[in-house]
């Protein structure tokens, strides 16, 4: 066997001569090949010269062929070339024709895939020793284990390893590099060194863990720190850690439990097999307000409560009052929807029965202001009544809603209007289900994508299906799952679909690409080391952002050596909001829910920084993504980062997701002054990617793309829509109705509608 390496051009060929008798290529097709080479007297032409040509000059193969060959293998006693490659359809298409060009027969073999090394066990990491490092006034967590987290064999490590081991570099103890590296290292600012929360060593791995809340510095200098000391050091982020709003609600002993209406009767007890009416009644159909009342039988569930306040001031009287007209006319209201379904004129006037009708429960699909605004004034006038929500739903209204951050000590939930809300909460999931006394009646949840916590319900009826979607997105957003995961587990076809119309007839594209569009003006403005401010919704958007932002910049500094890898700030209420997905990460659909199990956590990085108020230093820096909120500029630290960033012609800002309020909406619409008060007027001179480029809209509100996945999934024979007003539906009416839905109607306001 003789065995030859040859390079043409490109290409490097293994070229292995080799006893094939063994090899399975004399079929009837070879036989026939041969006689047709010995009877034209077609000329085998040299080894060599036929793979020269074959990888040079010849245009029969393709490239992606040609650099799939792995070697070949041949035998001249048999005028046979044999090809290892994974893609050999280009040499059995012109095997003829490769037969006349050089007089050899050409045999395909497959390249054998490599054999997977058995799966090594990994054993579990073990404390060995766990004390404290005192520097100054700071105590720091200093650990020793073995064992050492796979998560820490980066590409770095085994390259800054490699170096340990062939220099010879002697291991400094652990005990004098820590006092050269606090008290004696002048390159690590003090600010870097007072950042430092803890420190895990694994002496036999020669790696010590950072955990730090900076550390620039440090990492701009790791190749001397390792040639120092004789260790790696891995720098990271301080535990973003869990929530104390979760950890204070779940001390809140509930009222009730999930049983609770397994006895409570649709239709007054009277029969099992007595038809039970569903209807709806919006209360609200704004944009920034929403609220349907849903009747099963004699029982009323609010759908959301999305519920502006009285205003004495400007003479409003608010949209409660709204739900005690329902009940207090609810006899009238139900007649008259009967009239209009059976269209029917009555010849007289009839007196109607009173129903001492009351609000039963309510379903909060998500946290949003808009859904849930009148949550507060509810409990007031409902002392008793049960509300139906996610945990995460829970934990983020009262972050947002109440006092809690203000208080002193953050334990308990102090307001007692907050205590009550959370002792009436039933908690529900996604796949969750509340059964009432009738069979086949019952309320089941899924997850509706949106932001953290949201639920669609269904109510079942007997043989009829109503579903309303809340706010939804089909498609995953990182790092979040959308509907599309779900539906499959929501039986067909659905009677009734209350939807989202907020964006129903917008075209948003992929939403994948429009990130990435939005990415290449932040690596433009990371390279010239420029900064950008992003306005976003805390518990949604802003957290999305830090993730893609994150992890696009990590991989194009892994990958292609980017040396201006941005900061990412983010606010301390998105923080907040943070910690409750890390306190409730099992209630969370998506990869984000593992990475926190398996605590391979990203939010942990050390390139996000979190900042108060009291803590703006860094806008007089540069290269920084800075993620705050709310997007339309309205409160808040925002307004601050915006005097600064907005000032500077080089600095970039986008607004994200539906802009209502001023100042922002001002701002969309080319104002080139932002005004805060009649008293705070700033310039705006950044580049404002919102009206550069207006069709770059990231929106967490499905649009028409969306809309029609989930028709076409759940099949509705009938379909309404919220959160939009009627007369921006009309063209929604005429598109859904071409996608095959029986009926398509408008929500009208304050008018009781029979379902069934």
């Amino acid at each position: 066997m003789v065995s030859e390496e040859l390079k043409f051009s490109d290409y490097t060929i293994n070229l292995e001569e080799k006893d094939i008798s063994d090899v399975s290529f004399k079929t009837k097709s070879y036989s026939n090949k041969l006689k047709l080479m010995e009877q034209k007297n077609i000329l085998q032409k040299p080894i060599k010269e036929v793979i020269e040509h074959l990888f040079v000059k010849n245009n029969l193969i393709s490239e992606k062929t040609k650099k799939s060959i792995s070697r070949i293998i041949f035998s001249e006693k048999h005028r046979t070339i044999i090809p290892i490659t994974k893609s050999g359809k280009d040499f059995i298409y012109n095997r003829d024709k490769l037969i006349q060009m050089y007089g050899w027969y050409f045999y395909v073999l497959k390249a054998e895939k490599k054999k997977q090394k058995k799966a090594q066990i990994h054993k579990e990491e073990e404390t060995i020793l766990t004390e404290k490092y005192q520097f100054n006034d700071n105590t720091i967590s200093l650990k020793e284990k073995r064992n050492m987290r796979a998560l820490y064999n980066t590409k770095e490590y085994f390259a800054y390893k490699r170096v340990l081991e062939s220099e010879k570099i002697p291991q400094m103890p652990i005990k004098e590099v820590l006092d050269d590296l606090f008290y004696k290292n002048q390159t690590i600012p003090e600010k870097e060194k007072k950042s430092i929360k803890k420190i895990i060593y694994y002496q036999e791995k020669r790696v010590i863990v950072v955990k730090s809340l900076i550390a620039d510095v440090m990492y701009e200098n790791l190749k001397e720190i390792v040639n120092k000391y004789g260790w790696y050091f891995y720098i990271t982020g301080v535990p973003v850690g869990g929530s104390e709003i979760s950890l204070a609600i779940d001390k809140i002993e509930k009222r009730y439990n999930e049983s609770y209406f397994e006895n409570i009767s649709l239709n007054n007890g009277e029969s099992d097999s007595e038809k039970i009416r569903v209807t709806i009644y919006p209360i609200v159909l704004k944009p920034n307000h929403n609220c349907h009342i849903l009747g099963l039988g004699k029982l009323n569930i609010l759908l959301d409560c999305g519920l502006s306040e009285p205003k004495e001031e400007e003479d409003k009287e608010g949209d409660f009052n709204y739900i005690q007209e329902y009940l207090v006319n609810f006899s009238k209201l139900l007649a008259d929807a009967e009239k209009k379904r059976s269209q029917l004129e009555l010849e007289k006037d009839i007196n109607f029965e009173q129903v001492n009708s009351e609000i039963d429960a309510i379903f909060l699909s998500h946290s949003h202001y808009d859904h849930i605004s009148g949550l507060k004034q509810l409990i007031k006038t409902f002392p008793d009544i049960p509300i139906l929500c996610s945990r995460i739903t829970l934990d983020l209204y009262l972050l947002r809603d109440s006092n809690f951050l203000k208080q002193e000590s953050h334990t308990n939930i102090e307001e007692e209007e907050y205590q009550n809300i959370v002792r009436n909460v039933i908690y529900v999931e996604n796949g969750s289900k509340v059964k009432f006394k009738e069979k086949g009646c019952y309320l089941s949840f899924y997850h509706a994508g949106h932001m953290p916590g949201a639920l669609m319900i269904l109510a079942k009826v007997k043989d009829f299906r109503f579903l309303y979607t809340g706010d939804y997105t089909y498609y995953d957003i990182t790092p979040f799952a959308g509907t599309r995961r779900f539906l499959g587990q929501i039986s067909k076809p659905i009677d009734y679909l209350l939807i989202d119309g907020t964006c129903a007839m917008e075209d948003y594209g992929d939403i994948s690409e429009t990130f990435h569009s939005l990415i290449l003006f932040l690596e433009q403005k990371a390279e010239y080391e420029d900064s950008v401010l992003i306005g976003a919704d805390p518990s949604s958007l802003a957290i999305t952002f830090m993730l893609i932002f994150w992890r696009y910049f990590r991989k194009l500094q892994i990958r292609k050596n980017f040396k201006n890898r941005p900061n990412i700030y983010v606010d301390m209420m998105v923080k907040k909001n943070i910690q409750v997905i890390n306190h409730r990460y099992e209630y969370i659909y998506g990869p984000i829910s593992n990475l926190i199990r398996d605590k391979a956590n990203p939010f942990n990085s050390i390139k996000f920084r979190w900042f108060d108020v009291t803590d703006l230093e860094f806008l007089r820096k540069k290269n920084n993504i800075i993620i705050s909120h709310p997007p339309d500029l309205s409160y808040g630290i925002i307004r601050n980062i915006i005097n600064i960033i907005g000032r500077n012609p080089h600095n970039l800002v986008y607004l994200a997701g539906s802009i209502h309020e001023e100042p922002g909406q001002a701002l969309i619409s080319g104002s080139d002054e932002i005004t805060f008060s009649e008293t705070w007027k700033v310039p705006f001179r950044a580049l404002l990617i919102n009206t550069f480029v207006p069709q770059l809209k990231i929106i967490l509100h499905s649009d028409k793309k969306q809309l029609t996945k989930m028709i076409e999934n759940l099949e509705p024979k009938e379909v309404c829509f919220f959160h939009q007003s009627a007369k921006n539906l009309i063209d929604v009416v005429d598109y859904v109705k071409e996608l095959g839905v029986e009926k398509v109607s408008l929500p009208q306001k304050r008018k009781l509608l029979i379902l069934n």
